[in-house]
C-alpha cells in the first residue's frame, strides 16, 4: 500500500509540474471539453437573443409547447459549471491512478484508417452507455425522481442547458461513459479527446433547438435535435432514450418516436414571420 501511494504521488508531481500544461494531452482533456461546450453554447445563445427573422425560422419550435420551464438560466450555468468542475476533478484523479489512462490503445503512431475505426467504435460504446442509463433514470421512479428529473425542469431545452443535470446522473451518465468509452474502444489520448470534444458539441447542438443549416450536424445524424426535442416534451418523455449520435437503440427496443408533425416546419415559421411583419406594419399605419 505504502509503494502505491508513493507511485500515486510521483504521478500527482508529474502530472501537476509537467502534463497539465499546453501540448500535453492532459491539460487537452481538461480545457477543451468544457471551452467547447461554452464556446458552441454560447453562440447558439447569442443567437437566442438576438432573434433574427433569419435564425428564427430555422429554430425547432413545437406546435403544443406545454410547460414553461421551471428553473431560471442563472441556477443553469451554476449547475453546469459545478458539474464540469467534478468532471476536472475526477479526471485529475485518474490521471494520477492511472498514469496513462487515456494511452490504452496500441502504442505507437496509429494509421488513420484504425483511428476512425476506434473514434465510430468509441461513438457506438458512448451512445450504447448512455441508451441504458438514459432508460434506466426514467423507468425507475426513484432514480427519476431525484436524479433525472432535474434535467426534464427544462421542458424547452437550449443549448448551455445540455448538461444540466443532478451531480450523480453527470456523473453516471457522462463522466463515467467517457472512461468506459476510453477503455472499452481502446483510445489512445489524441482520439479519445476528440471523441469526447464532438460528444460534448453534439450534446450541446442537440439541445439548441436549431435544425439545419444553423445546426450543422441536424440532417447528418439521426439523432438531432427535433429527435430529443421529442424527449422533452411530455407526450414523448419515455421515448427516444438514445444520444448523442444514433438511433437504432429505440429502433430496436421500440422506444423510436418519430418527430415529424411535433413541430413547425420552417417554411411555417416564415409565415409567421411574414404575418407578424404584415400585421405590425398595418398597425404603424393606423
Amino acid at each position: 500500500m505504502a509503494s502505491l501511494l508513493s507511485q500515486w504521488a510521483s504521478n500527482a508531481q508529474d502530472l501537476f509540474a509537467h502534463r497539465l500544461r499546453p501540448g500535453h494531452m492532459e491539460f487537452a482533456m481538461l480545457v477543451y471539453q468544457p471551452l467547447a461546450y461554452w464556446l458552441v453554447a454560447g453562440f447558439y445563445d447569442i443567437l437566442d437573443t438576438l432573434k433574427l427573422p433569419l435564425t428564427e425560422r430555422y429554430k425547432v419550435v413545437r406546435r403544443d409547447p406545454g410547460r414553461p420551464n421551471a428553473i431560471t438560466r442563472r441556477q443553469v450555468i451554476i449547475r453546469v459549471l459545478l458539474q464540469q468542475a467534478i468532471q476536472i476533478a475526477l479526471n485529475l484523479v485518474l490521471f494520477v491512478v492511472d498514469k496513462d489512462m487515456c494511452a490504452v490503445g496500441p502504442a505507437g503512431p496509429q494509421p488513420l484508417a484504425m483511428r476512425v475505426s476506434r473514434f465510430v467504435l468509441g461513438m457506438y460504446i458512448m451512445d450504447t452507455w448512455q441508451y441504458w442509463i438514459h432508460r434506466w433514470v426514467h423507468v425507475n421512479t426513484f432514480l427519476y425522481k431525484h436524479l433525472h428529473s432535474v434535467h426534464h425542469t427544462l421542458n424547452i431545452p437550449y443549448a448551455y442547458g445540455a448538461l444540466y443535470n443532478s451531480i450523480l446522473e453527470g456523473f453516471l451518465l457522462d463522466t463515467l461513459g467517457g472512461v468506459v468509452s476510453l477503455y472499452g474502444a481502446g483510445l489512445d489520448c489524441e482520439t479519445s479527446t476528440a471523441l469526447f470534444v464532438f460528444g460534448y458539441i453534439k450534446t450541446v447542438l442537440d439541445h439548441c433547438n436549431y435544425r439545419g443549416p444553423i445546426n450543422p450536424l441536424h440532417s447528418l445524424f439521426p439523432n438531432c435535435a427535433a429527435y430529443h426535442d421529442v424527449h422533452h416534451d411530455v407526450r414523448g418523455i419515455k421515448m427516444n432514450f438514445s444520444q448523442p449520435f444514433f438511433t437504432h437503440w429505440d429502433w430496436i427496443l421500440g422506444t423510436f418516436m418519430d418527430p415529424n408533425g411535433i413541430h413547425f416546419t420552417v417554411e411555417e415559421l416564415k409565415a409567421q414571420q411574414d404575418e407578424k411583419a404584415k400585421a405590425q406594419k398595418a398597425k404603424k399605419k393606423q
